[in-house]
Formats: C-alpha cells, sequence, structure tokens
C-alpha cells in the first residue's frame, strides 16, 4: 500500500532550520492611535520588499487589503476607523514568507492596540524523491500532514504540538503525478504542490 511505503526519514535537519531563520524578513509594524477614531500604521523592513496588509474583522471579513506594487522598505498610512463597528481587528503583514500580526480593539472610548505576533510560513523541498519540511509553531497547535493526488487522500501523518517541526518523507514508492502536501489545524492551513 501507497501509505505503507511513505517512510520517515529524519526528524532533525538543524542545517536546514538555521538556513532558513537566517533568510527570513524581520518586518516591524507599529499601530499608534492618533485620536478616538484614526490610527496611524508604519511599516518598516530591512530590505526592500513586497508586502501585503490586510485588516481584518474577528468574524473573519475582510475590512481592509493593500499589496505594494514594488519592493519598499518603509510605508505609512493613517486609517479612519470610525465607520467600523466596536470590536476587534487584526492587522496582517506579509512579507514574502514572514507574518506579523496585531490585534486591535475599537471602542467608542477609543482605539486599543495589542502586541504584535511574529509568525513564519513552513519550508517545504522535495528533491530526488524526498520531501523534507520545516515548521515553527509558534502557537503550539496540534498540526497533521496530509498528502493527496487527484483529490484523494494517500497519506496522513499527526503531528503533534512540537514547536519545531521537521520531517522528511521518502515518496519514491509513488507514480508519477502531480501531488498536494496540506499541512493543517485548526486554524492554519499551508499547501505545498509538487509533481514527481
Amino acid at each position: 500500500m501507497v501509505m505503507k511505503a511513505i517512510k520517515f526519514l529524519f526528524t532533525v535537519m538543524a542545517v536546514a532550520t538555521v538556513a532558513v531563520a537566517t533568510a527570513v524578513e524581520k518586518p516591524k509594524m507599529n499601530v499608534v492611535p492618533l485620536t478616538s477614531d484614526k490610527a496611524v500604521v508604519s511599516i518598516s523592513n530591512e530590505n526592500p520588499a513586497m508586502f501585503e496588509l490586510s485588516i481584518v474583522a474577528e468574524n473573519g471579513d475582510l475590512v481592509y487589503y493593500k499589496e505594494s506594487t514594488k519592493p519598499l522598505n518603509s510605508y505609512q498610512k493613517v486609517f479612519d476607523l470610525k465607520e467600523l463597528p466596536n470590536g476587534s481587528y487584526t492587522f496582517n503583514l506579509k512579507i514574502n514568507d514572514t507574518n506579523l500580526s496585531k490585534n486591535i480593539e475599537v471602542a467608542s472610548k477609543g482605539i486599543s492596540v495589542g502586541k504584535s505576533k511574529l509568525s513564519f510560513d513552513p519550508y517545504f523541498n522535495y528533491a530526488n524523491n524526498v520531501l523534507k519540511f520545516s515548521y515553527l509553531n509558534f502557537d503550539s497547535e496540534s498540526f497533521a500532514l496530509n498528502i493527496y493526488n487527484d483529490g484523494v487522500l494517500i497519506y496522513e501523518s499527526k503531528l503533534g504540538k512540537d514547536f519545531n517541526m521537521m520531517n522528511g518523507y521518502d515518496l519514491s514508492a509513488l507514480n508519477a503525478g502531480k501531488y498536494d502536501v496540506v499541512l493543517s489545524s485548526a486554524n492554519k492551513e499551508f499547501t505545498y504542490s509538487l509533481e514527481k
């Protein structure tokens, strides 16, 4: 059976983790209330990069979205939030594989800003019939890795809640074709496509 043919290769890829950790962006995002209904958002990054900035309501509705048209080191915008209903919102900044979020509360008494939360997208690599991935699980969520071929689940693995997830899988027994690798938790999902 194909599921049994996919073998666990290794759990320690320290060299790969160091290489990935040193290549990530280190953006900064400040949200500063100016008045009871206005806030200025300032973004800075060491190197010029494309970015995506969004504001999401607590129910998941997208309130604002901006994607840069060219690589930038910095960006600043004043947001007028008076039209937003009172509640919780999240400012999300994505630069390459680095994500930075900051929660805010909009209320009649004014805007309050929470702490920043940093996360990174997982690193996937497929070469010589070996699939490798690593992920830093800052939120200690329980993750699973599933492999699909034409939408059919052919392999699943419960990974647990470890902070530093690093695994490798021998895919040499799989037939030629296109596969989707899905790393998911209750709140997050990352997909990597490969062709064998």
